[in-house]
């Protein structure tokens, strides 16, 4: 167990206790890597020293004493481990930094507001004395959206701003403070027969307000809507004041206010409280299918179909490319199985095959109407039923399975992912570019996912591996994730669907959305924030 005042306590994500790959999966990186013995037995850049920040923080006196005046003496932390804690998120390259003993955006304080009235003290407090904010929630980033380059302080809103603060049966709503965590969520909503229906792999470790502020999406999000489908009203802090917004159906009154804060990274505000859609908590009426498909371009074309016959939506509705089912079959112990050997004489066969999972929830004529459906038009498309247990042991593994990027990394191996929304008619056109991109390097593979899916097109998320260039980790990897980055919008694709931007996609933003675009998203961050407080430094390309 590491040092709980080391890099390595910092840079762990999720359980702590996953420590080493799976038998299978080590027998596969030494098979693609030629890795032997000794680099299993060692850890590649470990990060086990103490946390020691070369940048002291530059807080006058005064201010550090006001800000525990508002909050508390205990709830101000000046110290090197929690600023380090709070500098970073787990994009990859953070990571590196972290496994390098380098911290190179440590805010000079962590402060815990105790109540919304206290955020509107230090937001104003923090607006006149020219201090830089950046709101912190779960600290799960992969876009380097909570780092502090300008310091400041990292407001903590995890601690204290973590509860519902009701639950209205009557409108089926929740209202709930932003730095509640996922998991915590959920048990309150499901003791009272609901749920929140937003399950992002993140969830175990991830909050309210975070999900709002990157615009998240979960498994159900095909069924269930994205978090801005969710989010009825919310309550933000500005430096221009507090922005509220009611629990209204629908209006016609000019703007959503509330979607200016989507999608927004802490950038115009804090958001301390978010009124959500809940959804009915009845998991025994969930169907479940599982389906192989002779080739991925078959299995698109289905569940495009799918999404297109108004017949009723899933609400998890996945579909992993020839190489993901290909690794999971192997790393699940399926390969060389009786099972395998019957699918491979059916036409089935690995480098082609690709596997379909759906859930559909809801009430229970409902949910099996649809799955009715979308049984037949699988076997319409040439898909195979195989039953429920392959998606039930999916969703088993769910959250753990992004865990293994820490032992992946000890082992010298480069692995992160990039997420993409894009039409069905340029789909297959940014996979197998993608797939080209990839393959041009040596030693590296892939693996791609729909995950997410609308009637007019889907979510692909790329998930890659290969060894790391010891010696120049982080150029490697920047210019390696460059290259894929620019692939995908080269050939149609998005930004981001659901992880964000932050400062590492932020590049590309004005390119992207266009000149103008970019003007009104400054000119509305501008009158938000006049002194540029609020997570300065580049989110958003901002």
């Amino acid at each position: 167990m590491e040092q709980e005042n080391s890099y390595r306590h910092l840079l762990k994500w999720g359980d702590r206790r996953e420590e080493t790959v799976s038998h299978h999966m080590a027998e596969l990186i030494r098979e693609k890597f030629g890795l032997n013995d000794e680099d299993f037995t060692r850890k590649h850049l470990p990060g086990t020293d103490p946390v020691k920040l070369d940048k002291p923080p530059v807080l006058k006196p005064a201010q550090v004493e006001f800000l525990k005046k508002v909050c508390g003496e205990e709830n101000v932390l000046t110290d090197d481990f929690s600023r380090a804690r709070f500098s970073c998120g787990k994009f990859y390259g953070e990571l590196l930094d972290l496994r390098m003993g380098f911290v190179p955006d440590p805010p000079d304080a962590v402060v815990a507001p105790r109540t919304h009235g206290e955020v509107v003290r230090i937001i104003e407090f923090c607006s006149e004395e020219r201090i830089a904010v950046v709101p912190a929630g779960g600290l799960s980033s992969v876009t380097g959206a909570v780092r502090a380059p300008q310091g400041g302080i990292a407001l903590d809103l995890t601690r204290y701003l973590n509860r519902v603060i009701e639950i209205n049966r009557v409108n089926k709503t929740v209202t709930v403070q932003a730095g509640m965590y996922g998991p915590a969520l959920e048990a309150e909503l499901n003791r009272e027969g609901y749920s929140c229906g937003h399950f992002p792999q993140s969830f175990e470790y991830s909050t309210v307000g975070g999900w709002i502020s990157a615009r998240g999406a979960g498994q159900a999000s095909t069924g269930y809507g994205k978090i801005e489908d969710m989010v009825v009203a919310l309550k933000a802090v500005t430096p221009a004041g507090i922005i509220e917004t009611r629990e209204y159906p629908r209006t016609a009154q000019g703007w959503d206010l509330f979607r200016v804060f989507a999608g927004a990274e802490g950038t115009l505000g804090v958001i301390t409280e978010a009124t959500l859609h809940i959804f009915n908590y009845a998991p025994q009426n969930t169907a479940s299918a599982s389906f192989i498909f002779r080739s991925f371009e078959a299995a698109v074309e289905t569940m495009r179909g799918i999404m297109q016959a108004e017949c009723g939506k899933p609400h998890l509705f996945r579909i992993s490319d020839p190489d993901e089912t290909d690794i999971a079959f192997r790393t699940s112990g399926f390969v060389g199985t009786f099972a395998d050997r019957v699918l491979t004489m059916l036409g089935f066969r690995p480098g082609s095959r690709c596997l379909m999972f759906v859930t559909v929830e809801g009430e229970r004529d409902y949910a099996r109407f649809v799955m009715k459906k979308i049984r037949k038009k699988a076997r319409a498309g040439k898909g195979m039923y195989i039953g429920t247990s392959p998606v039930r042991k999916w969703l088993e593994q769910r959250y753990s399975s992004a865990y293994m990027r820490d032992p992946l990394m000890d082992l010298g191996i480069m692995t992160d992912t990039l997420e993409t929304a894009v039409t069905w008619d340029k789909l297959l056109n940014v996979w197998k570019a993608a797939h080209e991109y990839v393959s041009r390097r040596p030693k590296a593979f892939m693996m791609i996912h729909i995950s997410h899916v609308y009637e007019n097109g889907a979510n692909l998320y790329f998930t890659f591996l290969s060894p790391m260039e010891k010696g120049n980790e982080k150029q490697d990897f920047a210019s390696f994730h460059r290259g894929l980055v620019e692939t995908i919008l080269a050939h149609g694709g998005s930004i981001s669907h659901h992880h964000g931007v932050g400062r590492v996609l932020a590049p590309w933003m004005e390119g992207h959305l266009g000149k103008s675009s970019m003007e009104l998203l400054r000119a509305v961050k501008k009158h938000l924030d006049p002194n540029d407080i609020m997570n300065p430094g580049g989110t958003l390309g901002l």
